[in-house]
């Protein structure tokens, strides 16, 4: 029963009656927020999830049970909002937004996440919405004057709106979901309104356009309205008294203002008539005297919110031309009787179906009451990568995805999908130049972390780092822009998943393998069709590529564990053996910086990075060849201060490569024991496995356990992962 009291408290918001009386109290405190419409609500439904520092709505970031979270498309996000923002100030839905992309773009799960925040906002108290119903009493709450009886039997209350159930006799529902403000005259109406929201003119602008400045009630509801206020003799108190407004939450799953129809072959709405309906036979005479009719269907449940037409263009022309007037209009045509509506219409399609659409002799007539968003794959693999990550939490239990292995994947995935920079796309001929020489993977990586390549000269990495927006839309305005084509999303976890079918470990080298086998056939993917430009396209040169970057990374996580740490600042380092050699060349001593003291001069140390860089000239010219190129530095740098990383680069490499070769006979001695440490734990089956010592040392042995203890805690390996890594490295390293 306490769950129950909880229940019970959590609905009573939403689930809220009020009398017209009441209502209008409401409207009265926030006028604002009851004169929306469906596009300026869904607008302030954004605003509500609120934007990250990058100005990306955080509605698309979140994890909901029923609609995941949207990756990347931060320009499909600008650009819905950009639409929103016109109808806004346009009071009505006058263009169609039809989101356009290759399959498996997600193109649907982008609205799906839109109907699932505004679901989420409707619940909300910014986001009340509010309808009504007619509610009609037994014979002993009115009067004759409604043809129930002659007399009054009972107390007549305020209003009908909160009599219990058996107190009532017929309840009358707006199919529509009308506002309740529609039940105002348009004059008093319009008179409302403009005084309500007076301090706020760019708003009353919008709502002078709209329905509910302008437009009027569905033909039922206004049949019924003008039949009381003839009843009742122009009384429109005692007309009110008959209106229950009610709050309303959208809802995809049944259908209340968030609507997807699927590309079948009826009409969206219809209509029939209900006055025989025995279950309003309890209505009034003046009432059952009425032709009343019932509309239905599809747009008729997503008015007041979003209306979505998936796969649009796979239906029949005929079946949606009604748009044309619709957008223009926003009224929709049943059987002769105009209906107003109030939705944000958008639509979803692939290429090949707009492609046809537009040689089609009706387009053009579409054209100017369509406004197209392209929605094509993404071409960032970090956002690429997070797609999978909930797949790989429901494989968990059966498969490990060792660390790189989506990485790769996914580096795959977006190289399937770009296209080779050309240097005549650029205004800049230096950004052009910069951006034609990009290798595939350089592009890719540079498109997903803005990381450089380390071949370029300072100046080229200056101009890259600030034309990323350049090199995304290079292609955004041709016929086959970059993200048209490609591997899909789709075809990615499928890939996932025969590969948790294959392995119980999944690494790098089951992710090439298969992609091995993947770019060989040409019939099941289109792209591998596509005419090989340079590296771009090349897809054995493609798999060398990531190899080679994914190993440089393996090798540097197998160096980072073999306990060997490079404690050493260069820049102090160098600094101090400077100083050092400059005071050795002229007979002073070295001041400590910590104590102040002049000191003499360290040979020893002096000695011991002369050995790191393994000089091998004479010391005494190499030393005042190294103050000499100080100097001139400092003269042609002055009053900059002096960088020593910058000035000898060349001792840097030197002194980074002494710590390699340390590392390098580490990794020697983990190749010539390897195969002893398996049979020790056990790890190999049969003729090899572990049959008595090995002539493994105890510090060899030491030196692979903490060296695999390293990769599990530091790099998130697991144990199998671990060794097979070291294994990997070694074979096609060393």
């Amino acid at each position: 029963m306490g769950i129950i009291d909880e229940i019970k408290g959590d609905l009573v918001d939403i689930n809220e009656t009020l009398s017209f009386e009441e209502f209008y109290k409401f409207f009265e405190d926030a006028p604002r927020r009851h004169c929306r419409h469906s596009c300026a609500y869904l607008l302030d439904m954004f605003d509500y999830f609120g934007f990250d520092e990058k100005n990306h709505s955080k509605l698309f970031q979140i994890e909901h049970d029923d609609a995941p979270a949207i990756q990347g498309q931060f320009e499909v996000q600008k650009e819905l909002l950009a639409n929103l923002q016109m109808f806004k100030e346009e009071g009505f839905n006058n263009k169609f937004v039809l989101l356009i992309g290759p399959n498996g773009s997600s193109k649907s799960s982008i609205v799906k996440k839109i109907m699932r925040g505004a679901e989420s906002y409707s619940e909300s108290t910014e986001g009340a919405l509010y309808t009504f119903s007619w509610i009609f009493p037994i014979d002993s709450y009115v009067k004759g004057s409604l043809g129930f009886v002659a007399e009054k039997r009972g107390h007549v209350a305020d209003s009908f709106a909160h009599l219990e159930d058996k107190d009532i006799a017929a309840i009358v529902p707006s199919e529509l979901k009308d506002h309740p403000l529609l039940l105002i005259p348009l004059a008093k109406r319009q008179e409302i309104i403009e005084k309500k929201l007076s301090q706020w003119p760019d708003v009353l602008d919008s709502v002078r356009k709209s329905y509910l400045y302008l437009g009027d009630v569905c033909k039922r509801n206004r049949m019924i309205f003008d039949a009381l206020v003839k009843s009742y003799k122009g009384d429109y108190q005692e007309v009110y008294r008959h209106i229950r407004v009610e709050r309303f939450t959208l809802s995809r799953r049944y259908s209340v203002g968030a609507v997807t129809i699927e590309p079948q072959l009826h009409v969206d709405a219809r209509m029939q008539q209900i006055t025989m309906d025995r279950r309003l036979g309890s209505l009034p005479p003046s009432l059952q005297s009425l032709n009343l009719f019932s509309i239905q269907g599809e747009t008729v449940s997503a008015n007041r919110g979003i209306l979505e037409f998936s796969d649009l263009l796979k239906r029949p022309l005929d079946t949606f031309k009604y748009l044309l007037m619709t957008m223009e209009t926003k009224n929709i045509n049943l059987q002769g009787i105009l209906t107003e509506l109030d939705i944000f219409f958008l639509g979803t399609s692939n290429e090949i179906h707009i492609a046809a659409f537009r040689q089609h002799p009706d387009f053009n007539s579409f054209r100017g009451r369509f406004n197209f968003v392209k929605v094509p794959y993404l071409l960032n693999y970090v956002d690429e990568e997070k797609i999978y990550l909930t797949q790989l939490k429901g494989l968990s239990d059966s498969t490990i995805f060792e660390p790189h292995s989506l990485r790769a994947l996914s580096l795959f995935t977006i190289l399937t999908r770009i296209r080779a920079p050309q240097a005549n796309n650029y205004s800049d001929s230096k950004l052009g130049t910069i951006a034609s020489g990009l290798g595939p993977v350089e592009k890719v990586l540079y498109l997903g972390e803005e990381i450089l390549p380390e071949r370029l000269d300072s100046e080229s990495r200056q101009i890259l780092k600030h034309s990323l927006k350049e090199i995304e839309r290079e292609f955004a305005n041709d016929q086959l822009y970059e993200g048209k084509f490609g591997l899909s999303p789709r075809d990615v976890k499928k890939i996932i998943y025969d590969l948790a079918d294959e392995s119980t470990n999944v690494s790098f080298v089951n992710i090439y393998n298969y992609l091995e086998k993947l770019i060989v056939k040409k019939n099941e993917h289109e792209f591998l069709n596509i005419t090989p430009q340079g590296d771009y396209h090349h897809y054995p040169r493609y798999l060398y590529l990531i190899k080679d970057h994914i190993l440089d990374i393996l090798d540097s996580e197998l160096r980072g564990s073999l306990g060997l740490v490079d404690d050493r600042s260069y820049e102090d380092y160098i600094r101090r053996y400077i100083e050092n050699i400059n005071s050795l060349i002229k007979g002073e001593k070295v001041k400590n910086k910590a104590t102040g003291i002049f000191e003499n001069v360290d040979p020893y140390f002096v000695n011991e990075f002369e050995k790191g860089i393994k000089l091998n000239e004479d010391k005494d010219t190499y030393r005042k060849h190294l103050i000499s190129t100080l100097g001139a530095y400092s003269l042609d740098h002055k009053g900059v201060d002096i960088v020593y990383s910058d000035v000898f680069p060349d001792v840097i490499e030197k002194l980074q490569g002494s710590f390699r070769e340390e590392q390098k006979k580490l990794i020697q001695v983990i190749s010539n024991n390897i195969v002893y440490y398996e049979k020790e734990t056990g790890r190999l089956k049969g003729e090899d496995a572990h049959n008595g010592r090995t002539p493994m040392s105890e510090d060899s042995r030491k030196l692979l356990d903490d060296t695999l203890k390293n990769l599990v805690k530091n790099y998130g390996y697991s144990e199998v992962g671990a060794i097979e890594l070291v294994k990997y490295v070694i074979k096609e390293k060393y």
